[in-house]
């Protein structure tokens, strides 16, 4: 199985400084696990929309490809107010955010 994300880009953005890095890790899990929450209490699809929004950039940004794509489909959905397609990519969501939470205590 492929990694989460890619811990090699956060040290090519952020320098090889382990606690710097670590603090990124913990503040990208933290929108990720909010925005999961937030997705999944709410059909607000606007407020959904913009959730998986930030968590598409974010993931973008440090490599975590698949996260990336789960949360655009997300935003996709809501965007095109289709609440039960939302509502089935949910698990896929945190599962991904999951899988970056491991690979993040594992490092």
């Amino acid at each position: 199985m492929s990694g989460a994300y890619d811990r090699g880009r956060l040290v090519e953005l952020f320098g090889d400084d382990a606690p710097t890095v670590a603090e990124i890790e913990r503040e990208f899990l933290d929108t990720a696990r909010e925005a999961a929450v937030e997705i999944r209490g709410t059909e607000d699809l606007e407020r959904i929309a913009k959730a998986a929004h930030r968590v598409k950039g974010a993931s973008g940004m440090i490599g975590a490809d698949a996260l990336s794509r789960v949360a655009a489909a997300i935003e996709q959905a809501a965007r095109a107010c289709d609440l039960p397609a939302v509502r089935r990519l949910d698990t896929h969501f945190s599962d991904e955010v999951t899988r970056v939470a491991l690979q993040v205590a594992a490092a």
